[in-house]
């Protein structure tokens, strides 16, 4: 996150040195395995930090909220039927807004 606060800042040289951070770590040594990335390009630079995450968060259950949050939820989840205005939270409970006596409403489209 780190790396891609500091890309979306437009500092580059610390965004490109918290990404190789966490390559170094996963290279454990092997210097022959996942090069550095060099580009200083803001877009290919959040490309491949976004490109980071999904392989180190892979089984870790983060992709879809980072996907929600990076904005791009419906480009790669809309084919699976993730609907935009709606999917974005999850519906709030029927249990909980009755404890609550109807402070809470439910989300849209639920």
């Amino acid at each position: 996150m780190n790396a891609e606060a500091n890309n979306e800042l437009g500092n580059t040289a610390p965004a490109l040195a918290a990404l190789e951070q966490v390559r170094a770590r996963a290279r454990a040594g092997n210097n022959a395995i996942l090069p550095p990335v060099t580009t200083t390009d803001k877009a290919a630079l959040r490309t491949a930090i976004w490109n980071e995450r999904r392989a180190e968060l892979a089984m870790e259950f983060d992709r879809y909220f980072d996907v929600v949050r990076q904005g791009r939820a419906l480009a790669i989840f809309g084919p699976l039927g993730w609907k935009a205005n709606k999917n974005e939270v999850w519906p709030v409970p029927q249990s909980e807004i009755d404890l609550s006596a109807g402070l809470l409403t439910q989300n849209p489209g639920y």
